[in-house]
Formats: structure tokens, C-alpha cells, sequence
């Protein structure tokens, strides 16, 4: 049984693997095959494709076939490192999303954070003024489509991604980096799996960022690379905000569900932790295997 739950777990890895890295590099491979053929001059010229294709084949029975297996055995190579190189520019995608951007953007962050700052505290001005009128609902609804909470960021991505810290923070008066770790440990796997695939569909959307980043550095030698790395990139920020959202809202929900068992297991009045009992169960641990490496 463990033997085909190793060999099932080992099966969807390796697919999942194919279908986020392989299969894209594959096809990043193919476009800048024919951007470095074609280039801005001939760029729809299939004829110059094509003939340029027969050649790189051409050859002898026995020439031609290892000159293709040569070639294949360079697509896989450069569909890897094309993998790798997106699965790298993800970090920077996501952060840019954040709104963690380089020193030279700092004025325009602040200018962007200001401005959301002054729409999110006009709607909550009139949300406030709303309480007597029956129209609070409304107006709250305003006020969270610029942010959950008073924004810190220049975009709605990383307000929403630092919003359940600051959720919690105010209500359970705990911070959610210290508390996270901690609280992972005590989830059910029913919490964590959801959790676990909210978080890969979030960082696939951020892959797609990477891959947008590739393509349109691409453009610079064939243009309709351009074109398509600026439609990837418009699909990876709309499916990067509606993941964010949905990661969001499972975690500050596994919070609200579960923060009392964390609160259970760390009262010092029912489950004390004596210091002086550090050291023997220490020992116990290492079943003696401290005093023999001593």
C-alpha cells in the first residue's frame, strides 16, 4: 500500500511538474527558436521558417538522425533553463504586484499609497456618516473594494495579502507571523491541503507573471513575442488578484476557526512549561545517544 501511495504521489509531482515548467519552457523554446530566425524584418516570413528548419535537419540517414537527436537533446536543455529562469522572475513578479518596488520607484509608491490612503478614508468617512441613513452596507462595500484595511501598499495585491495580519491583529490583539508557525502545526490536514493548493494556484499565477517577463524581453529580437508576453502578463495580474484574494480570505479564515486551540495549547495556567524539565526531556529525546558522542 505505502509502495503505491509513494508511486501515486510520485506520478501527480511529476505531471504537475510537466505541466508548470516542461511544457511552457517547451513552448517559450519554439517562439524564440523562431524570433532568432525570423527577427523584426521577416517576422511572419514561414517560408524563411521553414526552409531554415530543413536545414538545421538535413544531412544523411545516419548524420540526419543524430543531427536531430542532438537538436531535441538542445530544446529540453533550453526549455529547462527557459523553466528555471521564469520560476526566478515569479519572486520579483509577485513582489512587484506587492508593490515592493526598487529605490528608483519609491516617489511613485508613496504617491500611489497616498492616493489610495485618501479614497479609502473618504469611503470610510462615509461609512461612519452612512450609520444613520441605511446605506453603511453600501458604503463599506466602497471602502473594501479599495482595501480591507487602511492601505500600506501602492497596489490592491499587497493590501489584500497584508490585510489578514492586520485583521487579526486588531481583533486578536496577536500577530500573525509569530502565531502562523506555530498555528500550522495544529491545523487538520482538512485546513492545510486547501490551504497548501490556494497557495500553489497563487504562485502559478506569479510563474505566469515570470513567463510574461520572458516574453517580452523577447520582443526586443521578434515583436509579436511583445504581444504576447503583454496578454500573459494581463492574465497573470487579474488571476494574481483573484488569487491573492482567495489565499487571503483562507488564511485569516483558518485563523478565525482554529486560534483557540492555539490559545488552549499556550495557556500558562492549564499546560504550564517548566524550564527545569528542559533538560530531562532533553535526554529523553536522545535516548542516551548525547552521553556516548560526550
Amino acid at each position: 500500500m505505502l509502495t503505491g501511495l509513494v508511486t501515486d504521489v510520485g506520478r501527480k509531482l511529476a505531471e504537475r511538474w510537466a505541466a508548470a515548467l516542461v511544457l511552457p519552457g517547451l513552448v517559450f523554446t519554439a517562439v524564440a527558436a523562431t524570433a532568432l530566425i525570423l527577427g523584426q524584418r521577416h517576422w511572419a516570413d514561414l517560408g524563411l521558417l521553414r526552409d531554415r528548419l530543413r536545414e538545421l535537419t538535413a544531412g544523411g540517414p545516419g548524420a540526419g538522425s543524430t543531427r536531430t537527436a542532438v537538436l531535441l537533446l538542445g530544446v529540453l536543455a533550453a526549455s529547462f533553463a527557459a523553466a528555471l529562469l521564469a520560476e526566478a522572475l515569479a519572486g520579483p513578479y509577485e513582489r512587484a504586484l506587492q508593490g515592493s518596488w526598487p529605490r528608483p520607484l519609491h516617489p511613485l509608491a508613496r504617491r500611489l499609497t497616498e492616493r489610495r490612503r485618501r479614497a479609502w478614508d473618504s469611503h470610510d468617512a462615509a461609512c461612519v456618516a452612512a450609520l444613520h441613513t441605511g446605506t453603511a452596507a453600501e458604503r463599506e462595500a466602497e471602502r473594501n473594494a479599495v482595501a480591507l484595511v487602511r492601505p500600506e501598499c501602492p497596489t490592491w495585491t499587497g493590501d489584500r495579502l497584508r490585510a489578514p495580519a492586520t485583521r487579526i491583529r486588531l481583533h486578536y490583539r496577536i500577530e500573525l507571523a509569530d502565531a502562523w508557525p506555530r498555528l500550522w502545526l495544529l491545523l487538520p490536514d482538512t485546513t492545510r491541503l486547501p490551504l497548501a493548493e490556494s497557495r500553489q494556484r497563487l504562485d502559478e499565477a506569479m510563474r505566469l507573471g515570470g513567463w510574461a517577463v520572458l516574453y517580452v524581453l523577447l520582443g526586443a529580437v521578434w515583436w509579436p513575442a511583445a504581444v504576447a508576453g503583454a496578454g500573459a502578463g494581463l492574465v497573470a495580474w487579474r488571476r494574481g488578484r483573484e488569487r491573492a484574494e482567495e489565499y487571503a480570505e483562507l488564511v485569516e479564515s483558518a485563523v478565525d476557526v482554529h486560534l483557540p486551540e492555539l490559545f488552549e495549547r499556550f495557556d500558562e495556567e492549564a499546560h504550564p512549561v517548566r524550564a527545569s524539565l528542559g533538560r530531562t526531556v532533553t535526554e529523553r529525546f536522545r535516548k542516551g545517544a548525547g552521553a556516548r558522542r560526550r
